[in-house]
């Protein structure tokens, strides 16, 4: 590896405790920095730390050979809270001239407002860097101004390989990549569970599917759209259990909603799950549903493929690929609810083809673990031109 020490900048808010421990409870990007950490003899991780002694959810770091760059916690959706960027910019500056004068090579993860001063000043001192671009590719309404920025720069002036989730020959210097969860040996783990569903399925029929949906409650990830059909699919008479786990704006118009329609028998708001309570909602769900309006990379339905979980998603671009031809799950538009509604209806007709996406699933999510993440990252920075 031609380089030892590796420098980390990102928004992802962390704690720390009294006695020095940091932790997120954002558990995929602990991991995946884990996971490059091993490459490298040394790791520094630039980001906003706060203190606090709420730790619900949190897990902490084990890696010896990471530290910590602690940088102001900026930024939000008003007016007001970009104009208070404005004075972290010092902090920001500060931690930048250190990790240049540190770092062998800089790691930078768009989009995050650290990064667009990051930009210019790694930038025009000529460091190595390579990226990621975390969030939607493709332009899409109600876009940030400062996202299409991001991309901008990316796309003509980076200075290293920057990896997207989305097919762009045009720059030689992106890459498509994937967003890992879990591990190799997460996959094996989850193996005997995988089966023991399959098989109870072979003795007893499905009469009660169980559905998941993961994400933040929010005008953009479309619960409602999910909520609405499947009280009409209540009335109906058809038999389910809905678990909605995340939490947001909209969770208490959700809940209120579950209530009012009688739904509280049968769907379920868990609030934001840690990954094993997370892990124990996949492993008694069925299908998973997603009716997101805009993404970047899907990662709810590539977990579900872990447990043995169906996904059953809006036709975003990259549905297919993760579908692929309706062979791993299934594919609807958010703007025919009809359509939505009869697929649900009819998934149960025939149990061997659900084990049959079950095992196709599987091998999908074989093929895209934190391991294979980590390799794809280090060949690309090896093999480029700097």
């Amino acid at each position: 590896m031609q380089f030892k020490k590796l420098a980390i900048i990102s928004d992802c808010v962390h704690v720390q405790t009294p006695d020095g421990k940091t932790g997120t409870d954002n558990a995929v990007f602990l991991k995946q920095m884990e996971a490059l950490a091993h490459s490298f003899e040394e790791t520094c991780i630039c980001c906003p730390v706060v203190e606090t002694n709420n730790f619900q959810n949190v897990r902490f770091y084990t890696h010896p050979s990471i530290r910590f760059l602690p940088v102001p916690n900026a930024g939000g959706t008003t007016f007001k809270s970009k104009l208070g960027i404005l004075k972290t910019l010092p902090y920001w500056l500060d931690a930048f001239k250190k990790i240049n004068g540190w770092a062998d090579v800089v790691y930078q993860r768009f989009p995050n407002n650290i990064n667009i001063p990051g930009f210019f000043y790694f930038y025009y001192k000529r460091k190595k860097v390579f990226a990621t671009y975390t969030g939607n590719w493709c332009a899409y309404k109600g876009e940030p101004v400062t996202y299409r920025l991001q991309k901008a720069l990316l796309k003509n002036w980076f200075r290293g390989p920057a990896a997207i989730y989305f097919e762009d020959d045009k720059y030689h210097h992106l890459f498509k990549t994937f967003s890992p969860s879990y591990t190799l040996a997460d996959w094996q783990q989850e193996t005997p569970f995988v089966e023991a569903k399959k098989k109870h399925w072979q003795k007893e029929p499905l009469h009660t599917p169980v559905f998941i949906t993961v994400g933040l409650l929010a005008p953009m990830k479309n619960q409602q759209f999910i909520l609405d059909c499947f009280l009409v699919l209540k009335k109906a008479g058809f038999k389910f259990q809905l678990y909605i786990a995340g939490d947001g704006v909209l969770r208490k118009s959700y809940e209120q909603f579950v209530q009012q329609n009688g739904l509280h028998d049968c769907v379920f708001i868990t609030g934001r799950q840690n990954e094993e309570q997370l892990k124990a909602l996949y492993r008694q769900a069925d299908f998973l549903v997603h009716a997101s309006l805009a993404e970047g990379y899907v990662k709810v339905p590539v977990e579900g493929f872990f447990h043995g979980v169906i996904p059953i998603l809006n036709n975003l671009p990259i549905a297919s690929e993760l579908i692929g031809n309706d062979e791993r799950g299934y594919i609807f538009s958010v703007q025919e609810k009809e359509q939505f509604i009869a697929l649900i209806k009819s998934l149960l007709q025939d149990t061997d083809e659900l084990q049959h996406k079950i095992e196709k699933g599987r091998q999908y999510a074989r093929a895209r673990t934190i391991e294979q993440w980590q390799a794809q990252f280090l060949q690309k920075i090896e093999a480029y031109n700097y």
